[in-house]
């Protein structure tokens, strides 16, 4: 039996097949940035084809839930679900920045998502993957504040490295090749949950966006009713 898992929170997206005898994991990637919602199905498709594995043959479905691209993160749980209900199977829910925990080992760990104007989501984890800093929506100050606070040299993750760069020199960022989430990440994670029982249904699978998205933002200050309110108006006068 085999975790399909499905990691599409980053400009990077990836699916993976997870043996639960073996655990051998084989993967694919996106090649194009942000190509999702393009990709998913036919890497998908492929997997199974050349893992020779069908529908029968999954035990879960995971799905990497955020934080990250609003949009990305919108596509992979819609994906995961529409499979796990097609499959009749379980889901089980990831949360991204936890699956960093793998990465620990004799280095603690930070993870930075870039969340512009200077914000990210981040956490902290010492080498034995428990929280200095728990994973959430934070200034890049608070991030290295907590770091610093702790007394300690972590390894840094995600695509923050890439947008902050100048706020990080002379701290260890994680090479390209291995700084950003993948599904072997969330397959990896998902595994442990599917042997404590904590799988859900696809319904009950969520995206954890962490904060608003711009929309809702803009609904709950009344800009978006405000502009609407300026384009009639501006439509109405022609």
């Amino acid at each position: 039996m085999y975790i399909l898992a499905i990691e599409t929170t980053g400009k990077i997206g990836s699916v993976a097949l997870a043996d639960l005898e073996t655990y051998k994991m084989t993967m694919k990637t996106t090649t194009e940035d942000m190509s999702h919602l393009k990709n998913l199905m036919a890497m998908t498709q492929e997997l199974f084809r050349e893992q020779k594995v069908t529908g029968s043959d999954i035990a879960a479905v995971a799905a990497s839930v955020g934080p990250g691209s609003f949009t990305g993160i919108r596509i992979g749980v819609s994906s995961a679900r529409a499979v796990a209900q097609a499959l009749h199977k379980p889901c089980i829910q990831v949360p991204t920045l936890d699956t960093f925990r793998l990465k620990c080992g004799n280095r603690p760990v930070a993870v930075i998502f870039n969340a512009r104007r200077g914000q990210v989501y981040g956490a902290v984890f010492d080498k034995d993957k428990k929280d200095i800093l728990k994973p959430g929506p934070y200034m890049l100050t608070d991030v290295l504040d907590a770091v610093d606070k702790a007394g300690i040299a972590p390894i840094f993750y995600g695509d923050g490295v890439d947008a902050y760069a100048d706020k990080l020199q002379g701290r260890e960022c994680a090479q390209e090749e291995d700084r950003y989430q993948t599904a072997t990440m969330t397959a990896a994670f998902a595994m442990d949950k599917l042997e404590a029982g904590e799988t859900c249904t696809y319904e009950e699978l969520l995206p954890d966006y962490m904060r608003e998205t711009e929309a809702e933002q803009k609904l709950r200050d009344g800009s978006l009713a405000r502009a609407r309110a300026a384009k009639m108006a501006k439509f109405r006068s022609k």
